[in-house]
C-alpha cells in the first residue's frame, strides 16, 4: 500500500470512527442520558461528555498535531483528571510525545485499525441461525447485552431512550443463535458509502466455534448487497479477532496510541 492510500485509509477510519463514537454516545444504556460534545481547536477534535468525566473513550483527543503544541494546556484546560489522547502514527512526533510526558501522559494501550473492499459475497454457514434485529427483536438484544456485562442494571426508561437504534438502517445489529440460545453478537455501523464492522461479542460456553468468523463473513456479505465500497474495524495486535480479520481479508491500515495521565 503506498504513501497516499494510507493516509486516504487513516483519515476515512477518522472520520467514520468518530461517526461511531457519536452514535455509541446516543445510545449507550447508562441511567443519564450522554451529553457528548465535539469541537475542533486547531486540527484537534476534542470529545468531552461532562455527565461520564471518568470514561477514556468519550473524553478524547482527536488528531492531535505538532502545530497544535502551542494551545496543548488550552486543551486540556477543557478536562478534569481523565483524559485520552487517541494518536495517529502520523501525529507521533518526537516534540508531541515530549510534550505529553512532560505533562505525565504515558501510552497505555494500541490498536489496529483495518479495512477492506468487499466485492464477493463470503460463503455463509448453515450451522448457525444469525438474524438481524429489528423492531420486534431490539429488547431481546438489549437483554443479550445485558447479559455479556455481566447482568448489569437496564431500567425501562434506559431501554424506551435507545431501542429505536439498535434497528436503525445505519447501525444493523446482528444475533447469533446456538440451539436458540444467545452465542454472539455484532455490529455494522453505515457512513455513506462505508461501513465499520463493531461490538463483537461471544457468549463464554460458545467461544471457540467459529461464531464471530460467521457474524464477519454475514456482515461482509451484506456489505456487497448493500453496495459498499469499504468496511473498517479495530482490534487488538495479535488477538483472536485479528487474526479473524485478516481470515476475511482485512488488511493493516494503522497503529494508533492511547495516551492516559499516568
Amino acid at each position: 500500500m503506498n504513501g497516499k492510500k494510507s493516509v486516504y485509509y487513516l483519515e476515512q477510519i477518522e472520520k467514520i470512527e468518530l461517526e461511531l463514537t457519536k452514535l455509541n454516545a446516543s445510545r449507550a444504556l447508562v441511567p443519564v442520558e450522554r451529553q457528548l460534545e465535539v469541537f475542533r481547536i486547531g486540527s484537534s477534535i476534542l470529545l468531552r461528555d461532562q455527565t461520564d468525566p471518568t470514561s477514556n473513550y468519550y473524553n478524547r483527543i482527536k488528531g492531535f498535531s505538532p502545530q497544535d503544541l502551542p494551545a496543548l494546556d488550552k486543551l486540556l484546560s477543557y478536562y478534569n483528571d481523565t483524559l485520552c489522547f487517541d494518536m495517529t502514527p502520523n501525529n507521533m512526533k518526537e516534540e508531541v510525545t515530549r510534550a505529553l510526558s512532560e505533562r505525565e501522559f504515558i501510552p497505555v494501550e494500541q490498536l489496529v485499525f483495518m479495512f477492506t473492499t468487499p466485492s464477493i459475497r463470503m460463503e455463509l454457514t448453515s450451522e448457525f441461525d444469525i438474524e438481524t434485529v429489528t423492531e420486534h427483536s431490539a429488547e431481546e438484544f438489549i437483554q443479550w447485552i445485558e447479559l455479556s456485562k455481566g447482568g448489569m442494571e437496564i431500567t425501562e426508561e434506559m431501554i424506551a431512550r435507545s431501542k429505536a437504534y439498535f434497528y436503525r438502517p445505519d447501525f444493523i445489529n446482528y444475533m447469533l443463535r446456538i440451539d436458540g440460545n444467545p452465542a454472539a453478537m455484532g455490529s455494522l455501523f453505515l457512513h455513506g458509502q462505508e461501513g465499520y464492522i463493531a461490538n463483537d461479542y461471544t457468549f463464554n460456553r460458545y467461544r471457540g466455534r467459529g461464531c464471530q468468523l460467521a457474524l464477519l463473513k454475514q456482515r461482509l456479505s451484506d456489505a456487497v448487497k448493500l453496495g459498499l465500497k469499504n468496511v473498517y474495524t479495530d482490534v487488538e495486535f495479535g488477538s483472536v479477532s485479528h487474526g479473524n480479520m485478516e481470515k476475511v481479508g482485512f488488511k493493516t491500515a494503522y497503529l494508533n496510541t492511547f495516551w492516559i495521565k499516568k
